[in-house]
């Protein structure tokens, strides 16, 4: 974006402001930073194997039989893959078959990282 069609930011802003979410997620899509966004984070879940961890995860889920529905996998992501982030290396498990698909804190960094510096075009401070 020039200079000129910056979003003004400042500490007074808040995401919660509507007007603001619009207009960020507007300039991030005309800019062409989501698939940026997209392909780091996908770099990094891939590179720290959490995408494999992942697919484990779900065949484990529904060949069990816990898991029948899409629905039913999606909550059981979502409730593992927030209970937190784990740094480097294999977090330790209570269960030895269990799959850890917490965000690896690589990938965390890498996305705070590059959506910073997508903001930091879009926005004016």
């Amino acid at each position: 974006m020039s200079g000129s069609n910056r979003i003004a930011v400042n500490n007074e802003s808040t995401y919660a402001d509507t007007a603001l979410q619009n207009q960020i997620t507007a300039g991030l899509v005309i800019n062409g930073a989501i698939p940026t966004i997209q392909s780091t984070l996908l770099h990094e879940l891939q590179a720290s194997g959490w995408t494999a961890n992942l697919r484990t995860f779900l065949t484990q889920l529904m060949r069990s039989g816990e898991c029948t529905r899409y629905d039913d996998l999606m909550d059981r992501v979502l409730e593992e893959a927030l209970k937190g982030i784990h740094g480097e290396g294999k977090a330790a498990s209570a269960h030895p078959d269990e799959v850890d698909i917490r965000m690896p804190e690589s990938a965390v960094k890498a996305g705070i990282k590059v959506v910073r510096k997508e903001l930091e075009k879009i926005c004016e401070a």
